[in-house]
């Protein structure tokens, strides 16, 4: 192929994929930042429950308003709509609120770290909810990779607390539902981009005050409102602007996580989302001190490594197919070609169609 048609080509394939490029890239800058920047603001105002509250109900009043004044088509609240989002509603919610109450309590290369071990929780769950095979020797590798790394940075990083084992926990076990409950949600519910939005975020505030109830912060919120503090601390520009600052990438991460999750497999869009970690540990080490030892940040980089290479091991497509009742899970092999019939040949089987497995 000449220069001229490979480059014709090579156009021709990102401008038809342009709006995916576009959504992962967005996604991926929010991704990497928003953990730093929620870090940052829980310093700050160290109220987890009341944050995410404030960034769902920023990001639900966008949406709205970009509905409002006619930028773009926003879904307007339908029951059937709302009860079909719902369990995805409840299994983002938790994922939020113990992602920052672990921030609250643990510094970013921990969060790193628990993010990371999300593929060994899916395994499980395919292994006992689907019956699936113990994973081959690859497979097992890198997760034994994954551990490997998780186990040096407890080892040997002095700012790990045990107390943030109980949030790390309830969070894998609710984003590893998430990844596979929220992306067949939002395809089989038809909302528009910034529906997504709208439908998240409303619906994750109502969950608010079970959140601050479980986590305790409703009396520690109720005793800074009673002596007047909160609303000194929160008018300060030292607080005020982190806060908003998480609020404006938490519209950003709704928009782009929910369309790119639409747009991706479930897998691409983890491997996205880990191999974003490397940028989010580089910022995060000049940014402050408040990060692991070289030692434990080498730990934190062979946990990411470990789901980058778990993800190419499985081998998934990456692009979600427009007709998702022609996707296929795995590539045919040459147990699909049926055998040639008598007295064939071998340019016969070529042109013979692949037999498709029975349902």
């Amino acid at each position: 192929m000449s220069e001229e048609g490979l480059m014709g080509s090579l156009s021709s394939r990102l401008g038809k994929h342009s709006e995916v490029i576009f959504l992962a890239l967005g996604f991926g800058l929010s991704s990497s930042l928003l953990v730093i920047i929620n870090k940052w603001a829980l310093k700050k105002f160290p109220y987890g429950a009341t944050l995410t509250a404030l960034q769902f109900f920023v990001s639900a009043m966008v949406a709205k308003m970009i509905g409002v004044v006619g930028l773009s088509k926003v879904d307007a609240l339908e029951s059937e709509k709302v009860i079909g989002f719902m369990p995805a509603v409840c299994m983002f919610y938790i994922s939020v609120a113990t992602n920052l109450k672990l921030l609250e309590i643990a510094n970013v290369d921990t969060f790193i770290v628990v993010r990371s071990c999300v593929p060994l929780f899916t395994m499980a769950l395919e292994m006992v909810a689907f019956k699936t095979a113990f994973p081959g020797l690859k497979t097992l590798g890198t997760l034994l990779l994954i551990i490997f790394g998780a186990c040096g940075y407890v080892a040997t990083d002095e700012g790990f607390r045990w107390e943030a084992v109980w949030y790390a926990l309830i969070y894998l076990c609710a984003f590893t539902i998430d990844q596979v409950l929220i992306k067949k949600i939002v395809m089989d519910v038809k909302l528009q981009p910034w529906g997504l939005v709208y439908y998240n975020n409303l619906l994750a505030l109502v969950l608010m005050p079970a959140g601050m109830y479980v986590t305790g912060e409703w009396g520690k919120l109720s005793y800074q409102l009673e002596s007047q503090n909160l609303l000194g601390q929160i008018s300060s520009f030292e607080t005020a602007f982190p806060v908003l600052l998480s609020c404006a990438f938490g519209i950003s991460i709704s928009f782009f996580g929910l369309n790119t999750r639409k747009a991706l497999t479930a897998t691409a869009f983890t491997v996205l989302g880990v191999v974003c970690k490397f940028l989010t540990v580089f910022v995060n080490t000049i940014a402050w001190d408040s990060h692991a030892s070289p030692i434990g940040i080498f730990f934190v980089c062979i946990c990411i490594a470990g789901g980058i290479l778990f993800q190419r091991v499985q081998g998934a497509a990456v692009v979600t197919p427009s007709d998702p009742s022609k996707q296929q899970e795995n590539p045919p092999s040459e147990k699909s070609v049926p055998p040639l019939p008598p007295g064939g040949s071998a340019s016969m089987r070529s042109t013979t169609p692949a037999i498709p497995p029975a349902n």
